[in-house]
């Protein structure tokens, strides 16, 4: 049976505990909705982009680029965009996930990553799986600029032959109570870069002029199409970190709340027993003065 002072010891501790879960749950609803109007903001610009890319698609497959031509897959690249802290309920362990069952529907293909954010990084140590690239500690309100090594190595290695198609897992925001595993396929494009089925091309059928002409612009566009993707899902990544992370915080708070309660039921059971215990102990030596 423990002893009131163990249990006094006990309750204060999770008080504490409850007073940290509170503070990071207010934290990270704050920035969870800026990184909510983050992803907003992004959204029109990656999927018209991504429209623009598979368009060019069609009109290209008779030429050599190599971006839009398809090739025998040996070796695929993937970027991993995973979080750099814990405390964000499931969503690491959910993309981790998706990309080990990735890998088992395709074997005999060897994989290579590029890391963003030091959780991917602890599973690809943790694996052994090769690792071509990583970065963390990119910035939620940051710039592009941050993830274009990530970017830069993947398209290199796509360009001299070593990948032969690049994929993208990352964690979707839906809303504050969910957030989704996502995969996509980035290079090379084609009607089929969305895995599972993406928007596509937009029901309104027309022509585009290009000038000078499609090679030029393709050689700037590619590069910025493949940024501005990688971009918005690392944003994706981070409103659902912050929705994950303020859902996980409340629930603790919480449990935290409800353990309090039990364990001041019991201390109290116990207290109360003590002091019934001490005045049977007074009542007996009253009676033993008394008949003695």
């Amino acid at each position: 049976m423990p002893s009131l002072r163990s249990i006094r010891g006990r309750i204060k501790s999770v008080k504490n505990t409850r007073q940290i879960t509170k503070a990071m749950e207010m934290v990270a609803s704050a920035k969870m909705r800026k990184a909510q109007m983050r992803v907003r903001d992004t959204r029109p610009y990656a999927e018209k982009i991504l429209e623009l890319m598979v368009r060019l698609s069609a009109i290209e497959s008779h030429r050599p680029n190599i971006f839009f031509k398809t090739r025998p897959v040996t070796t695929i690249g993937i970027i991993l965009v995973t979080t750099d802290r814990g405390l964000c309920g499931p969503i690491n362990a959910n993309v981790i996930r998706q990309v080990n069952k990735f890998m088992a529907d395709r074997p005999g293909v060897r994989f290579e990553f590029v890391a963003i954010g030091k959780k991917g990084q602890d599973f690809l140590r943790r694996t052994g799986l090769k690792a071509v690239g990583s970065i963390s500690g990119v910035k939620d309100r940051g710039k592009i600029e941050e993830i274009l090594p990530a970017t830069q190595v993947a398209i290199e290695e796509f360009q001299e032959g070593r990948w032969d198609e690049v994929w993208v897992f990352f964690t979707e925001f839906v809303s504050t109570l969910s957030q989704k595993p996502r995969v996509e396929k980035l290079l090379p494009i084609g009607p089929d870069v969305v895995e599972g089925g993406g928007k596509g091309a937009s029901p309104f059928l027309g022509e585009y002029l290009y000038e000078p002409d499609t090679t030029e612009i393709l050689d700037v566009l590619i590069p910025r199409y493949f940024e501005s993707i990688v971009f918005q899902r690392v944003m994706e990544n981070f409103a659902s970190e912050y929705s994950a992370r303020m859902m996980a915080m409340r629930n603790a708070t919480s449990n935290a709340k409800e353990v309090i309660y039990q364990m001041t039921l019991i201390y109290n059971k116990l207290r109360q027993a003590a002091i019934t215990r001490e005045i049977s102990e007074i009542a007996s030596g009253a009676d033993a003065v008394q008949q003695g």
